[in-house]
């Protein structure tokens, strides 16, 4: 549980008889020293962890100069296989003014938390930012160019999302043409044909990551890119030049952590032992750390429908369970999407306190297979967040 959801929680702990709780303060450059401490924590286990492997680590800029070839810090490196995993960094929109405006990269340094801020674009690195600072106090307008905000999310996520927004004082607006950053940090855009100010004190620039591939002047090594990642097949390996493997971010499929994690390991195996296990992210959990979270496994009812299954629908508000309404924590919905004919469950989207933790519950039974009648008869400790995805299987 992060600071700010803390902080949060605190503040409406009254209604659960604590008394004070308006008086808590939220330190934001402690909260940023304090991340900044285990961001260096984590990165030096890492280091410490590698070194005990007996793995060499060069630091430093590295960049193809032939198909087996690369160059770090002046010094040729040769190998036999290659694997890129180097990320993604923020972009920068193309509009008048944008240098005025921050990444999310540069949002985490802040000294100072903003009183006011806009949030160019409603995906995923938006939505999180955006509900971090209002939940920490700061009025928020989140600007999005198409009509939706989080596009992959499930239809229900979303309208209970935007729900959830309006009662935590979010601006959602939809179909903004931003037109420019002015010198003040005003965000003039333009929506429904017609001209809106946004005054900022921070701007951040959420309008995606493209990968770091391109630093590495692949094409120096015959390296293949689609929408500057590597360019893969099912085995995470370059269909341009067979040497080279790719992972997360740099295999441009999905911008996830666990996706990178498992990526990794995968194309590692691939390309030491041979291409003997194939890319397989049908059942692979993610989450979007809103406050409330979101989380998501398997397909939305509108993909499922769209494979012609016999498609059913379970829904269960979270006030319905018990331990939501015990830790005050209401707001929030479990759909359940499911093949009518097989029972086999084909998708869960959960939003909602503890989202992060009770998804994984639906995703390790679908990896086994169980049937919602599986899920929907199984026992479990109660009360807990997690049962309202057994509940949610007998809501259908």
């Amino acid at each position: 549980m992060s600071t700010i959801e803390l902080y949060w929680l605190a503040h409406n702990a009254g209604r659960l008889g604590l008394k004070g709780t308006e008086h808590v303060v939220l330190d934001w450059s402690a909260v940023i020293e304090r991340k900044d401490r285990l961001v260096a924590s984590w990165s030096q286990g890492k280091d410490e962890g590698i070194a005990k492997l007996g793995i060499a680590a060069i630091h430093g800029e590295a960049s193809f100069v032939g198909p087996q070839e690369i160059a770090v810090n002046g010094k040729k490196l040769t190998g036999n296989k290659f694997i890129i995993a180097t990320g993604s960094k923020p972009a920068r929109p193309a509009i008048p003014g944008a240098e005025r405006g921050i990444t999310s990269d540069e949002l985490i340094h802040l000294k100072e938390q903003p009183q006011r801020l806009v949030v160019m674009g409603g995906g995923f690195i938006g939505l999180e930012f955006g509900f971090a600072l209002a939940r920490a106090g700061s009025k928020v307008a989140i600007l999005q160019a198409g009509p939706e905000i989080g596009p992959a999310l499930d239809d229900d996520m979303r309208k209970a999302l935007l729900d959830i927004a309006k009662t935590a004082g979010i601006e959602i607006v939809t179909n903004a043409k931003i037109k420019k950053l002015g010198d003040d940090k005003t965000v003039e855009a333009e929506v429904g044909g017609k001209p809106h100010r946004f005054p900022a004190d921070q701007v951040l620039l959420a309008t995606g990551r493209p990968s770091n591939v391109p630093a590495l002047e692949p094409q120096n090594a015959g390296i293949e890119l689609e929408r500057s990642a590597v360019k893969v097949d099912s085995y995470l390996q370059s269909v341009s030049n067979p040497n080279v493997y790719a992972a997360g971010d740099a295999a441009g499929q999905h911008q996830h952590t666990p996706v990178a994690w498992y990526e990794g390991v995968l194309a590692a195996e691939n390309a030491v032992k041979g291409n003997h296990r194939k890319v397989d992210l049908t059942v692979f959990p993610n989450a979007v750390f809103t406050i409330p979270a979101i989380a998501q496994v398997g397909l939305t009812e509108k993909q499922a429908r769209a494979t012609g299954a016999s498609v059913k629908v379970g829904r269960l508000p979270f006030s319905y369970n018990p331990a939501a309404g015990v830790r005050d924590e209401t707001e929030g919905l479990v759909k359940v999407v499911y093949d009518e004919n097989t029972d086999r469950v084909l998708g869960v989207h959960v939003i909602g306190a503890g989202a992060e933790d009770i998804i994984q519950i639906a995703a390790a039974g679908m990896l086994g297979g169980l049937k919602r009648s599986a899920f929907a008869s199984a026992h479990y400790v109660f009360p807990t967040l997690g049962g309202a995805i057994f509940d949610a299987m007998s809501a259908v």
